[in-house]
This record gives C-alpha cells, structure tokens and sequence, in this order.
C-alpha cells in the first residue's frame, strides 16, 4: 500500500536520486561498450587471418598450375623459396609472377592487396619437424612435392603472419 501511495505521490524523484540512476546506468553502458568495442577488434583481425588464408590457398593453386617437373626440380636443387606478386601483363591485366630465391620484383609488381592490406606470399619447403611421419624426400620427387605458403601483413605497425601447408601432384596423377 505505501509503495501505490509514493508512486501517486507528486513529489516526484530527488536530484540525488537521478544522479545515483544516472551514474548506474553509466557504469552499465560503459561495460556493455566495452564488450562491443573487444568483438570489434577480434572479428577484424580474424578477418584479415581469413583473408590471409585465402590469399596463400591461392599461391598454392597457381603454383600447382605451373610445370610440376620445373617446380619440382627448382625447390629441390635450386631454389628455397619463392615470392609471389602481382604484376602487370603486356595486355595491362593483373596476374601472378613467381621470383625465385630472392629475384628483385619488376617496378610495375606488388605484394598482393586485399581490403587495402599488402599480404607477402613466400612458397618454401616445409619444415622437416615431423620427419617420422613424412614420406621420405625421394618419395616426393616423383609425384608429390610438399609447399609451405607463409603470408606477412602488418597491421598498426604490428607484423601479423599464418601459413598453410599443401602439396601439389603431378600432371600424371591429375
């Protein structure tokens, strides 16, 4: 009954009252931002991870579209990684241009740009940590060659970097 009764009342709320509500709901809005603020962030780099990801699935194709004898031999005996850009063709279109071991890239390349993010792809051999349950080498040399596709971005000054492992087959095999 005194609850209905101050409630009817028309004294109405006291600025002390108010204030305190108001400093609550603050607190509370400033924890729910806080929230937000944190996803934001996650979701965005997970974004860039994904598309990292995609970019080095994508070296890995164009390198299994290459001769898979002159790969093959060049990761082997010559070469221990290459570094893939895009570059301009004689037509103008936009394509993907392998430099071994280290080859200067051509003034009209760049490292591959996705969302305005440059993302450096560099092809090498994996390592051989795992070396009991890996085949050994001379049973790759024939059909499989095993790649490793390391991709570098930075970010707000930070380096940020993921690989994938793959290997391409043979045109026997395909």
């Amino acid at each position: 009954m005194k609850f209905k009764k101050s409630l009817a009342s028309s004294k109405g709320l006291t600025l002390v009252e108010v204030l305190v509500s108001l400093t609550i709901l603050g607190i509370v809005l400033m924890g729910t931002m806080k929230f937000f603020s944190q996803a934001y962030t996650y979701t965005n780099m997970n974004e860039k991870k994904t598309a990292a990801v995609n970019v080095a699935r994508n070296a890995l194709m164009h390198i299994e579209k290459e001769n898979f004898i002159e790969v093959r031999e060049k990761f082997q005996k010559e070469s221990e990684f290459l570094k893939i850009y895009i570059c301009k063709n004689s037509e103008g279109k936009s394509i993907y241009k392998n430099f071994w071991n280290g080859e200067s890239p051509e003034s009209d390349c760049s490292p591959i740009k996705v969302n305005n993010i440059e993302y450096n792809v560099t092809i090498s051999l994996p390592d051989e940590k795992n070396s009991d349950t890996k085949p050994a080498k001379g049973e790759y040399s024939s059909f499989f060659v095993p790649l490793k596709a390391t991709v570098i971005w930075e970010i707000n000054g930070k380096e940020e970097s993921t690989e994938i492992e793959g290997e391409i087959k043979s045109e026997d095999l395909r």
